[in-house]
């Protein structure tokens, strides 16, 4: 009420703020759990928002690869690339979600995803993310089919979500 009047509101306190994060957590979890189990995937358990943001990224894509019928370990170089873009989008989907670390975030994922004679792809990834960034129109699009995924997981959003990542995969040779 002071606000209003001229004084600055109080800023939310921690605790809310955590709730909100717990919250957020368990319905990514509840809707995602069938579609993860019918893949054989989990959600690893966490700690803190963070490491569920990068967990979920992680199964996410995976969950992706599942319904695009590819295996991470089987694809090309370029579709690997492909992959990690996707990746670094659901992952800052799941980072504002749950107002974790998006550097944390992807530093995990990426470890995550990729072997460690890989490690210098992830760190090309975010210059190739930038680039993505410019390109509003595709960027905001792909940004939606995400977005509409995370917020009501289904077989018809993933359908959409797993046919977008197949149309932008080279060919494998």
């Amino acid at each position: 009420m002071l606000g209003f009047f001229g004084s600055s509101p109080a800023s939310e306190p921690e605790f809310i703020s955590e709730l909100r994060a717990v919250e957020t957590e368990d319905r990514l979890r509840a809707g995602l759990q069938v579609m993860l189990e019918n893949a054989d995937l989990e959600i690893e358990n966490t700690n803190t928002p963070t490491e569920f943001a990068a967990a979920s990224t992680v199964a996410v894509m995976r969950l992706v690869l599942h319904g695009a019928g590819r295996h991470f370990d089987d694809l090309s170089f370029e579709n690997r690339f492909v992959t990690g873009l996707f990746g670094f989008l659901i992952a800052h989907n799941m980072s504002r979600r749950t107002n974790a670390d998006l550097g944390v975030v992807l530093a995990i994922a990426g470890l995550d995803l990729f072997s460690r004679e890989e490690i210098d792809s992830i760190y090309s990834l975010g210059s190739s993310y930038r680039r993505l960034r410019q390109h509003k129109q595709m960027h905001h699009a792909l940004k939606g089919i995400i977005d509409r995924f995370l917020s009501h997981p289904d077989n018809e959003s993933l359908h959409d979500l797993a046919g977008v990542y197949q149309m932008c995969l080279r060919p494998e040779a």
